[in-house]
């Protein structure tokens, strides 16, 4: 056990807590949830997986490729978390608070965003924002990427366990006020690619982010399935940490970085995913995780014991 505790870093501890949440979930809605024995099995075959990794990361310290493959594991491992949430959030909050965040968007703006912006619907736009929006997940990794070949490991750590502290932390607050957006409760749903047609990959990047989210192929009333995870914004949230860390550490990519986060943020209003309630309440968020992450990280390291955190 020793042995372990002083190998686990910060994100494996963030990341083996998140699974040891959701297994505890899945044991308690046992018969709530008609897969949990394959939730149960699978997240104790990812834990023990992140467990073995830290285990021998001391051994294979030197190999490049292992290292390389050791820090970029892990994004499929987020997806897999972020997956397992919906089936919790409708048992543990079964509302949709989506006419509240309307109402929120009213008052202050005194008009429903998506519907206004609609005015400058244009194929090409939508395009980019559409392929805007997909670099959600690539650009934290490219920014871990080249801190890994630039050899700057503290930093990287740094960059590392706030970028996971921040995507869980998101994870955790979609159950408080859950809501699947305004493509659903404002607009059609069923005329969306006819309302914001784009050039030629919108659709196909469309039907990932919809099949990403928990709408299955075909399915007549999608909003049945959705994931209900538009508050606080998750896509502001990582995004404006990401930003963040890519210039605090000098990447020579923040520019471009840059220029596409702020194209992601706005395509979540554009192409009707979030409120723009949603967005500020992304914003505030990536604040104040980028604050929180080192307090909760310096208990785990000097008060639980975890030297490697």
């Amino acid at each position: 056990m020793k042995r372990l505790i002083d190998s686990l870093t910060m994100s494996d501890i963030y990341t083996l807590s998140m699974l040891l949440l959701y297994t505890l979930l899945a044991v308690i809605f046992f018969n709530n949830i008609g897969h949990s024995l394959y939730l149960i099995i699978g997240n104790i075959a990812i834990i023990s997986f992140v467990v073995y990794i830290s285990l021998i990361t001391k051994r294979f310290s030197n190999n490049e490729k292992f290292m390389l493959f050791r820090r970029v594991y892990i994004a499929p491992v987020v997806f897999v978390i972020y997956s397992q949430i919906h089936n919790y959030i409708p048992i543990i909050n079964p509302e949709l608070y989506d006419l509240t965040l309307i109402e929120w968007d009213k008052f202050l703006f005194g008009v429903n965003p998506t519907e206004w912006i609609y005015a400058i619907a244009y194929p090409p736009l939508t395009e980019y924002l559409q392929f805007s929006y997909m670099l959600y997940f690539v650009m934290p990794i490219v920014h871990g990427v080249e801190l890994h070949f630039r050899k700057e490991n503290a930093s990287l750590g740094i960059f590392a366990r706030n970028i996971l502290f921040a995507f869980y932390l998101s994870y955790l607050l979609y159950f408080f006020m859950p809501a699947i957006g305004p493509r659903f409760f404002i607009h059609d749903f069923a005329t969306l690619s006819l309302e914001l047609p784009g050039l030629l990959l919108t659709e196909f990047f469309r039907s990932i982010v919809n099949n990403g989210g928990g709408i299955p192929i075909g399915a007549v009333n999608p909003a049945d399935f959705v994931n209900r995870d538009c508050m606080p914004s998750g896509h502001t949230m990582i995004t404006l940490v990401n930003v963040y860390f890519v210039f605090k550490n000098k990447s020579k990519f923040r520019i471009p970085i840059f220029i596409f986060s702020m194209s992601l943020i706005f395509a979540t209003i554009y192409l009707r995913y979030h409120y723009v309630v949603d967005i500020i309440a992304g914003v505030i968020f990536a604040y104040i995780s980028i604050k929180i992450e080192p307090i909760i990280r310096k208990f785990v390291k000097e008060i639980l014991g975890f030297k490697s955190a």
